[in-house]
Parts: structure tokens; C-alpha cells; sequence
């Protein structure tokens, strides 16, 4: 799919980067945000195995609350027979997992390996607060991951929580993106059939939302992707995937999450969390 119906910006300032998307609530594609990061020619699966070795490390089927754990050596074998192994008759694949590393301290041999995308501010911050400035690379932002996941992986439909944005980070691999706008949840089919579709063929057929209108589209090496408040969000794996993410809630979105959280408070409170 060479033409993407989200905008894709490079050299896109902080300053842009709010008045143009955070603060219409617009997702976009920030295209060169890595390029200066040294994981971007460093971080793959094999380069985690050498890291982490048989360090057990947590995994998850298709959202964020964790199944378990297992050795990353074993986790390595789970990637590699996705990527390359056959596949059953019927096409399916079963038994797909990501792995979600939550914490900042088992990245620490990797920390001058990344850094904050240059588009994002770097102060301001109501979640974290952080009106004076804090460094992702150091400090533990909400939702906070690395993930690697297999070709053929997906993670639910879901809105990420606390009314936050999210930066999704592609170091390596691919995935395939199915997006909402906020104004589409009316038009979605019941909670109990929004569950992640199993990729039943590597085709990658897309989703059916019902009459929701989404919007589809590749997310490559080395770009960054902004999901914002309230957006529903898909991803599939289409390539042996490492991405880094974490969520925000910038200063000038602050009136917006004031009211929102006063709201919630008594209707919902379990939205309050963000993972």
C-alpha cells in the first residue's frame, strides 16, 4: 500500500508537532525521528539474545495484562519459527505472543542506544508531570515498553487509557495499522466481537469493524507513529517487529484531561490506568 491516508512529516518541529496534530487530535507519521538512534542499525532479535540470553522476560497474547514468562532464548525460537517456519495446512498460526519489557532497568546497557524522537517536547508534560522537562530514556513514562513480537501478531482493538497519546516507535520490522477516530466508536460492533482477530492467513486480510470507518495503513523501519487520546487502535505484525512505546498527556491538552478525569472519576474510574 504505497499511499498512506494519514500525513507522513519529516523534520517536523515540537512546536509543529502540537499545534498540528496533538492539539486537533490528528495521528501522523513522524518518518526520520530515528534516524540518529544507534538501535536502529543495532536492535534485532538476534541482538537482544546475545543481551538478554536466558533472562526471563514477560509476555503477553494480544493486549497489555502479561500471560507469563518465559527465557528470551525461548521466546528467540517462537520468533524465528513464525518468521521463517512452515505453516500449518489451514494457514492459520497459533499460540502468537509479544513480549513486553515494562521496565527502564533491564534496558540500561541499551540507554545511549535511544532517545526522546526529536519532534516530541521536551517539557511541559501533565502525564508525566514534568513541567521542567524529564528524559523518557531515564525516567518511566506511562505505558511505557519495548515489545517484540512475531510475524503474524496482533494486538486488540483498544484505546489506550488515562485519555493519553501514545508514540509507537518502529525500530525494526513492520506492522500493519487499523485506526478509528473517536466519532467511529458508535458505529463499532459489540465489545464482545472487538477481540484481536487471529491472522488466519498471511495475506493480512483487514479486520471488519462493522460500520466503523477505519483507516489502514503500513508503519516501516525507522518511523514513529502518533496515536492520539481517544483513537481505537489495531496493530498486526507483518514483519518480526521491535518497537519501542510509551503515552503522554502534553500540557497544552491539560483543560481537556481535567474534565475528563473529574467525569470519569464517578463513571469510570478503571480508565484511569494506562499500564
Amino acid at each position: 500500500m504505497p499511499n498512506r491516508p494519514i500525513d507522513v512529516r519529516e523534520k517536523l518541529s515540537p512546536r509543529e508537532f502540537v499545534q498540528e496534530y496533538v492539539l486537533p487530535n490528528k495521528p501522523v507519521i513522524v518518518s526520520d525521528a530515528l534516524d540518529t538512534w544507534r538501535a536502529r542499525e543495532l536492535w534485532t532479535p538476534e541482538f537482544f539474545l546475545t543481551l538478554l540470553g536466558t533472562m526471563p522476560v514477560e509476555v503477553t497474547r494480544d493486549g497489555p495484562d502479561p500471560e507469563g514468562r518465559m527465557p528470551y532464548s525461548e521466546f528467540y525460537e517462537h520468533l524465528r519459527l513464525a518468521q521463517t517456519g512452515p505453516v500449518p495446512e489451514d494457514g492459520s498460526i497459533q499460540h502468537l505472543r509479544y513480549m513486553r519489557m515494562r521496565e527502564l532497568e533491564p534496558l540500561e546497557q541499551v540507554r545511549g542506544q535511544w532517545a526522546r524522537p526529536y519532534f516530541m517536547p521536551a517539557r511541559g508534560y501533565c502525564i508525566p508531570f514534568a513541567p521542567l522537562g524529564m528524559d523518557p530514556t531515564r525516567e518511566r513514562y506511562p505505558g511505557f515498553g519495548l515489545f517484540i513480537s512475531p510475524r503474524g501478531g496482533a494486538s486488540k482493538l483498544h484505546v489506550d487509557g488515562i485519555r493519553s497519546n501514545a508514540i509507537v516507535c518502529q525500530v525494526h520490522g513492520s506492522k500493519r495499522c487499523y485506526v478509528l477516530a473517536p466519532d467511529q466508536e458508535s458505529q463499532l460492533p459489540d465489545r464482545d466481537s472487538r477481540r484481536a482477530r487471529q491472522v488466519k492467513h498471511l495475506e493480512f486480510e483487514p479486520p471488519s469493524f462493522g460500520r466503523a470507518k477505519m483507516v489502514e495503513f503500513d508503519l516501516h523501519p525507522g518511523e514513529t507513529l502518533f496515536v492520539p487520546h481517544l483513537w481505537f487502535h489495531e496493530v498486526h505484525t507483518t514483519h518480526t517487529s521491535i518497537s519501542l512505546t510509551y503515552n503522554f498527556v502534553h500540557g497544552s491538552e491539560a483543560l481537556g484531561f481535567a474534565w475528563w478525569f473529574l467525569k470519569t472519576s464517578l463513571t469510570n474510574p478503571n480508565s484511569h490506568s494506562v499500564g
